[in-house]
C-alpha cells in the first residue's frame, strides 16, 4: 500500500483532495491548526512528482508532498463506513452499510471501492441536482453519456430519471469494474452499459444528455469532442472545476458554440449546464 502525504493551508483542502482522488483509492484528512494534512492511499504506486507538478500548475503551493509505503489496510472500506446518507435532488445516496430510506424509488446504493464517486463531493451532488431539474422540466433524452463515470453514480441517476440507454465510460479498469457492480446493485443493467474507454472518443453516437464530472484541464481539452457528441437539442452538465478555473473552460466551450444555461456554485466548486447557443432556453 502506498500513501501520498500533502500538507496545505486549510482553504485548499477541497481542491487538493479532489486532485488526490484522481490518483488514489481513498483519502484521509488530518487538521493541524491553519493547515491540513491530506493522505491519499493507493494499491498501485502513484507518481508523486507528477502530482506535485500538477498542483504547481494549478497554482497550489504545498509545504510537503511525500510518497510513503504503509501497511496494507483497507482504507476505502474504513472510510466508507463513516459516510452518511446524502440527499441530492430527489435522490438519496448511501453506502451498502446503511439501510435503504423509505423512498426506495430514489434510493441509490453506491460502494465506491477503488473508484471516485460516492455522491458526497459537492460536484457530484450538483450534477445530480441539475439532471433532476431537467427531468422535472420534462426533458427526456433518447441517449445519455456519463464521461469519467467513476463509481457510476451519474449513469445510474440518468437511468433512473429517464429509463433511456446510458453509456458510462472510464479509462480506469478498476472504476469500470466498480461501476458495473453498482449498476447491477441498483438494478439498471437494462439501461446502463459501462465500457473502458477514454472520454467522448469512445463512441460516434450523438447524445441528448452528457454528464462529465472531471477536472478543469480535461474538461477544457475535451470541448471539441464533447460538442460533436452533443445533439442540437441536448444538454451537457460539466463539473469538477474550481471557481478560479472557470474562464478557460467557458472560453473552450464558447468556441464550440455551446452556451451556459445555468451555473451552480457550492463552496469553491462550479457546475455548468451547457446547450447549443441557438437553442438557448
Amino acid at each position: 500500500m502506498y500513501r501520498i502525504r500533502v500538507r496545505v493551508p486549510a482553504e485548499l483542502q477541497a481542491a487538493v483532495e479532489e486532485m488526490l482522488l484522481g490518483i488514489a483509492d481513498a483519502t484521509r484528512v488530518q487538521i493541524d491548526g491553519d493547515d491540513v494534512e491530506i493522505f491519499g492511499y493507493s494499491h498501485r504506486q502513484p507518481d508523486a512528482d507528477n502530482f506535485a507538478a500538477a498542483m504547481t500548475g494549478a497554482g497550489i503551493r504545498t509545504q510537503a508532498c511525500q510518497l510513503e509505503t504503509v501497511p496494507d489496510v483497507d482504507w476505502v472500506t474504513r472510510g466508507l463506513t463513516s459516510l452518511p446518507c446524502v440527499r441530492a435532488g430527489r435522490f438519496f445516496l448511501r453506502g451498502s452499510h446503511l439501510p435503504a430510506p423509505l423512498t426506495a424509488r430514489h434510493d441509490i446504493c453506491i460502494d465506491a471501492g477503488p473508484a471516485f464517486g460516492t455522491g458526497h463531493h459537492p460536484t457530484t451532488a450538483m450534477v445530480i441536482e441539475i439532471l433532476d431539474r431537467l427531468a422535472q422540466r420534462r426533458f427526456h433524452p433518447r441517449l445519455a453519456l456519463d464521461v469519467g463515470t467513476g463509481a457510476g453514480v451519474l449513469a445510474i441517476v440518468m437511468a433512473r430519471l429517464w429509463r433511456c440507454p446510458v453509456l458510462a465510460v472510464d479509462h480506469d479498469p478498476d472504476a469500470v469494474a466498480c461501476a458495473r457492480e453498482n449498476v447491477a446493485r441498483n438494478r439498471v443493467t437494462r439501461w446502463v452499459d459501462v465500457v473502458e474507454a477514454d472520454g467522448c472518443d469512445a463512441t460516434s453516437h450523438v447524445f441528448d444528455a452528457i454528464a462529465a464530472n472531471l477536472f478543469a484541464a480535461p474538461l477544457r481539452v475535451m470541448a471539441p469532442q464533447l460538442a460533436r457528441s452533443l445533439s442540437t437539442s441536448g444538454y451537457a452538465a460539466l463539473s469538477g472545476l474550481l471557481v478560479r478555473q472557470r474562464l478557460p473552460v467557458l472560453h473552450a466551450y464558447a468556441n464550440q458554440n455551446l452556451a451556459v444555461q445555468r451555473v451552480v456554485r457550492r463552496e469553491d466548486w462550479l457546475t455548468l449546464l451547457l446547450a447549443r447557443s441557438r437553442a438557448r432556453r
